[in-house]
């Protein structure tokens, strides 16, 4: 996943960390549910995501944003007003409540990425 991205017509997901093996999964379940993806670092999160109206999910490797996650929040509440999805170990309970309390609509297992992220991309938002 580069800074350029991939075309999808529904909009933009944005991913949060460096893990490469993490974000061709993501990548490749963006694409999937008809999205295009992009890489981005935590500290440019708030910028991208308030100044890009296209965004529609922001998917955060939580070992990797743990640090960031009232920012990412923050981006959250602006712009298109994007989803918030984590993604973490299925054995880091405490990444999950963090982020859960922090505002993550939705946290899921990197097991989980191909089954259950075109799905919740493609969810209305309430």
């Amino acid at each position: 996943m580069s800074e350029g991205g991939t075309k999808g017509e529904k909009g933009v997901v944005l991913f949060v960390g460096r893990d490469i093996f993490l974000g061709t999964m993501v990548s490749q379940a963006v694409q999937k549910a008809g999205f295009s993806s992009r890489s981005v670092t935590p500290a440019k999160v708030y910028n991208t995501v308030s100044e890009d109206l296209s965004v529609r999910a922001v998917v955060a490797d939580l070992k990797e944003a743990k640090e960031y996650l009232s920012e990412i929040v923050e981006a959250g509440a602006t712009g298109s007003h994007p989803k918030l999805i984590g993604i973490t170990f299925h054995t880091d309970l405490e990444s999950k409540r963090q982020a859960q309390k922090a505002g993550f609509e939705h946290v899921i297992h990197r097991s989980q990425i191909a089954s259950h992220l075109p799905q919740i991309l493609v969810e209305k938002k309430p």
